[in-house]
């Protein structure tokens, strides 16, 4: 999708919206994937939830992501890097949601632990992701203050990722419990549990760590 003169007044979501999303992922995956660095099911995830619950058109997006998250400058780069060089690949590559006019990423509030486990020693705040494509950088030197960012989208590697993700009984399992499991804020959602290899029940507990406020 590219940059488009024509965008909305406003956010596609508000903040209790996107905190509801958000945590009906993060609840589904605490405990049964390594949740700071399971990018792909928040972009599949938060892209059906966008196109089922609110009728909004919308696509996870693989390729490298860069976000400046303090007035260093320090950059939370997500990508595979060497040589000076930025791309992605399977070594090294993000997940987001990718509308007509907006850039949305539900696992931006967790940006700390996935930035502690790639050896970043830089505090990232637990903000909410939602970006208008118009508002991009227009390339890495260009990012210089907090809530600047850049992505690199890679075609070739989101399709081969999707491709695998349903083909994956566990993961499409976990993606019908968040589509079962949702409801739009500020409903209140249904009890669920669910059921593991052994047999074992799980009551579903929305939880998760809180938002600070928005880039």
């Amino acid at each position: 999708m590219t940059k488009s003169s024509n965008t909305p007044p406003k956010p596609l979501l508000t903040l209790p919206e996107y905190d509801r999303i958000y945590k009906v992922i993060y609840s589904i995956l605490e405990g049964r994937a390594n949740t700071p660095h399971a990018c792909m099911f928040f972009a599949i995830a938060g892209a059906m939830i966008l196109n089922k619950h609110y009728k909004i058109p919308a696509r996870p997006v693989a390729g490298a992501f860069l976000l400046c998250v303090n007035e260093v400058p320090s950059i939370f780069c997500i990508a595979k890097r060497g040589d000076g060089i930025v791309t992605s690949g399977r070594d090294g590559f993000h997940f987001w949601v990718q509308t007509e006019h907006h850039i949305i990423d539900f696992m931006a509030p967790i940006f700390k632990g996935s930035a502690q486990g790639k050896g970043y020693d830089i505090a990232v705040p637990r903000k909410m992701f939602q970006r208008l494509i118009s508002e991009e950088a227009d390339s890495i030197d260009s990012l210089s203050k907090p809530g600047d960012y850049f992505t690199l989208p890679n075609p070739e590697l989101t399709e081969e990722f999707i491709e695998s993700f349903f083909e994956r009984g566990p993961d499409t399992d976990l993606l019908c419990a968040c589509d079962g499991w949702f409801k739009k804020h500020p409903k209140k959602l249904d009890d669920i549990a669910l059921l593991d290899d052994c047999g074992k029940i799980y009551k579903l507990v929305l939880a998760a760590p809180a938002i600070s406020g928005a880039w």
